[in-house]
Parts: C-alpha cells; structure tokens; sequence
C-alpha cells in the first residue's frame, strides 16, 4: 500500500488486452467513423478505449494541403537554412538523432522553406523554430508535395466518434493521438509540455522550444506520443499518456518515419513520383482498441 503523502511517487501499470484491425487507406472524404464501426463495433464493450491516429483522421476529413502552391520568400529561406541546415543540422545535431539529421541535410531547401513558411502561418514562431514536424504538420503517407495539416476540431470529432458508438449500444472512450513527442516532467504530475497543440487539459503547447528542452534534459521527463484530444469517462492524464504510448507501438508508421522510407518502398526516385493509388499498396493501422484489464498503482 502506498501511503497518502506518497502520491507524487507512485507509479501506474496498466494490463491490456489489444486488438488491432487492418484498414485500407483514408483517402480525403472517407467515412472514417463507419469505418472504425465496422471494424470494431462487434468487439468493443464498455470502457474500451479507441485509440485513433490524429493524422489519418486529418487525411479522412480534408485536412491537406499541396505545399507546393507554398511561395517562400527570401528571409524565410535564409531562417530555414540557418536553422535547420546548419543549427540542427550541425550545433544541435546530437539532440535529434541521426535519421531526423539525414532527413534535414537531405531535403532540398526549397521544399524545407515552404514547409516552414507554411508551419508559421499555422503556428507562428514557436512551432517555426522546430526541426520537423512543425506545428504538427506532417508530409508521411501523402503523395506529391501535400501535407496533413492538425485537425482543428479533434475534440469535436472524438465526440462524435463517441456518439456514434453510443447509439449502437456501446460506451466507449476515444483518444486520438500523435506521433509527435510530448514531455512529462518525471517530478511533477497533472502537467505535460507537447511540441504541438492539444485539446487535452494539463497538456502545454511549447512548439520548438518544448522540443528544445525535453531533448536537451532527457533525465528530467518521460517521453510519450502526444493525446490530442480526449472524449469519455473521467480519468487521470497519466492514464491517457499510458494508453497512448501503448496505442504508438501498434499503430505503426505506414510507409515509415518519414518521407524517405516512403520513397524507399515505393521505389521512388521523389516527391514528385508518388502518387494517391500509391497509398493503397500497403494496409495501414490508423486505430486500436485496447481493453483495460487490470490498473495497478505501485510505490
């Protein structure tokens, strides 16, 4: 038994049981929500969580965007090869490990600063000073130069989903996450600085600068997959974080981490090359249900 004033320092295991259905792609206008019915409204019961990927939804609602229509102007080329060329590229290089580094010396920098430019016009500077993923815009699993843009009305889609289970007799709860890191200060509980925003309460949106400081002190927080946005009975944050960092390990990449392991299995020389029937060649994971066996608080 934990004593009352050890609160702080308990630590929260959590037994699952996990099932995991094959989809094919969510090109822009499908019906994801019938869907995820579909595959899970037969094996789902009360208090199972459904973990969605943020970006797949995105996808589904018509949250792209071609950044090739994008026109970077020159003071946006010089920040972006500044920062991510030479300071993340180089002095900062040990904070972001190699494959992001690869990708960063790699990309050309006309299509880096659309992406930047595109990345300040969503969030501003904060999310502008970031090595990849910038405001959590994200170029993985989409062909030519289009990008998923952060669904502005995930809290809303996740009651949807919610209600949508609901009528059909289920009461489950629905998370939706994203890849991009957020970062638990290991001595404090209730709070989480995310690189990107999130609809979730307790979880702060610092961009590149929570970027900056959950990779330079790695000893003072745990890493999790950021919650974007949360919809069903009351629980504890640690608890959202819990499922989804185990929700991260099944869903999977796709076409992998990033553009260039897309490239790779398809055999692509670029961008360019790939196309939208280029998205059905592989079966994707956009979503897990994860049923809570068994929740142990430990000293």
């Amino acid at each position: 038994m934990c004593k009352r004033d050890d609160t702080r320092n308990r630590k929260l295991r959590i037994v699952v049981k996990l099932y995991r259905k094959p989809f094919t792609y969510w090109y822009p206008g499908t019906d994801a929500i019938s869907k995820l019915i579909r595959a899970y409204g037969k094996v789902a019961d009360n208090g199972d969580f459904l973990v969605i990927s943020e970006k797949a939804l995105a996808i589904a609602y018509g949250y792209v965007y071609d950044e090739s229509l994008v026109k970077a102007d020159e003071i946006t080329y010089a920040l972006t090869f500044i920062l991510n060329k030479y300071v993340w590229g180089y002095l900062l290089s040990r904070y972001i490990g190699i494959k992001t580094r690869q990708l960063l010396l790699s990309t050309p920098i006309n299509v880096m600063a659309r992406h930047k430019k595109l990345a300040l016009r969503y969030g501003g500077f904060k999310h502008f000073i970031k090595p990849v993923s910038e405001a959590g815009i994200d170029a993985k699993n989409l062909p030519y130069q289009y990008v998923a843009l952060p669904l502005n009305d995930a809290n809303k889609i996740a009651q949807k989903i919610y209600q949508e289970f609901l009528l059909r007799g289920k009461r489950i709860n629905v998370l939706i996450i994203d890849t991009d890191r957020a970062f638990k200060p290991k001595r404090l509980s209730g709070i989480v600085f995310s690189t990107r925003k999130s609809f979730i309460k307790g979880i702060i949106d610092l961009g590149g600068f929570g970027y900056m400081i959950g990779r330079a002190f790695p000893r003072l927080f745990k890493v999790y997959p950021t919650p974007v946005a949360y919809y069903g009975d009351r629980i504890s944050l640690i608890t959202i974080l819990k499922i989804s960092k185990i929700a991260r390990k099944i869903i999977g990449e796709g076409f992998g981490l990033n553009v260039y392991d897309m490239l790779s299995k398809l055999n692509k020389k670029s961008f360019e090359e790939v196309t939208w029937t280029d998205m059905s060649k592989i079966m994707h994971y956009p979503a897990v249900l994860i049923k809570v066996i068994k929740v142990i608080n430990q000293c």
